[in-house]
């Protein structure tokens, strides 16, 4: 049981991290964009403008998960709104 706690854990860590450094690169292309947009001379590739759309995305979803995963039964409710919203066609889980 323990193990398993620190494998979760340890997962959650991974992902934290993860998801902490497109954000972070998310906020910086969307500077250097604005930047360009004011006069700038760099400008992101569209690869990057798109990472950092779908990245935006995410963290949309990540906020709106949150309070649901701090409430108690979120073992139960989270698989059942995956369920719910693959019937509908919504994705509600982060890339």
């Amino acid at each position: 049981m323990i193990k398993k706690i620190k494998e979760l854990l340890n997962n959650y860590l991974v992902f934290i991290k993860r998801e902490s450094k497109q954000t972070r690169d998310m906020v910086l292309t969307f500077k250097e964009l604005l930047h360009k947009q004011l006069g700038g001379k760099t400008n992101p590739t569209q690869q990057e403008i798109q990472e950092a759309i779908e990245q935006l995305k995410d963290l949309g979803k990540i906020t709106a998960l949150l309070p649901i995963v701090l409430l108690p039964g979120s073992v139960l409710t989270i698989p059942i709104l995956i369920k719910l919203g693959k019937k509908y066609n919504i994705d509600i889980l982060p890339k």
